[in-house]
């Protein structure tokens, strides 16, 4: 059997034992997001309340092989299967928020199997084609739940490139927007004020300044990308602090007079 069930946030394969389904340690503390050998503690520290073969069963690697599938070729120790009733017990203390949906999606969707009807008594032809069915079925609903998955992937992924900082392009547009403001603010490329290194070096480190005080940032290429078209607007609407706005009339005046 190698149908895969989704458990909350995570993945286990289904497995079966004498008729019923069955989970083991491993699967009970990544359903609940808990450290690996959690489960097993729990079940060696209260073994005397666990039946076997009702609240779990013990048995050898080739048995599980045999009954359930390919495990760790290395794996040398008998496994614990634990039954509906045993995973119950098991996780009563389990009380936080996840453990309580994992507690529900196990149980419903996993141990409470839906009901396969006898068709035994059908044609060859017709279990075969009911074969068929089934397994295309499956096909396309596992086929649906991967593309999903790709698609909430995709999603992350661009929400991601968009958290990143500035990439070269953005950086050259919001290094544009910074010239292009702070020639506006001197007077042009031909105004006294321009010229003058000291000014020129004013009116943009302020810029800068203003710039990273926005957005909480050290250097402007720290910005997101997302808030790229933002840090443009943020220098377009840009004004002189008083006092260099003064320092820039004045050198600019001289050259008039």
């Amino acid at each position: 059997m190698n149908e895969i069930m989704k458990i909350g946030n995570q993945e286990i394969k289904v497995k079966e034992y004498k008729g019923q389904r069955v989970v083991t340690f491993k699967d009970i503390d990544l359903c609940h997001e808990r450290p690996e050998g959690t489960a097993r503690k729990r079940f060696n520290d209260n073994k005397k309340h666990f039946i076997e073969s009702e609240d779990f069963f013990k048995i050898t690697p080739s048995e599980f092989r045999t009954a359930i599938g390919e495990m760790d070729s290395r794996q040398q120790n008998d496994i614990t299967l634990i039954t509906q009733q045993g995973y119950t017990m098991l996780t009563k203390s389990l009380t936080d928020d996840l453990a309580w949906a994992v507690q529900r999606e196990l149980v419903n969707n996993y141990f409470n199997k839906p009901d396969t009807p006898d068709i035994s008594s059908l044609s060859p032809q017709t279990q075969a084609m009911l074969s068929q069915t089934q397994a295309m079925v499956k096909l396309e609903l596992r086929q649906n739940q991967q593309a999903e998955e790709l698609e909430r992937v995709n999603a992350d992924l661009q929400e991601f490139k968009q958290d990143i900082p500035l990439l070269g392009v953005e950086e050259i547009k919001v290094s544009n927007a910074v010239k292009k403001k702070g020639v506006d603010c001197l007077g042009g490329k031909q105004s006294a004020a321009y010229g003058d290194n000291s000014i020129r070096g004013k009116v943009y480190a302020d810029i800068h300044r203003q710039l990273k005080r926005e957005f909480g940032v050290t250097t402007y290429k720290a910005i997101k990308r997302r808030e790229c078209d933002l840090a443009i607007g943020v220098v377009e609407a840009y004004e002189l602090p008083r006092v260099l706005q003064e320092e820039i009339n004045a050198a600019n005046r001289q050259i008039i007079m």
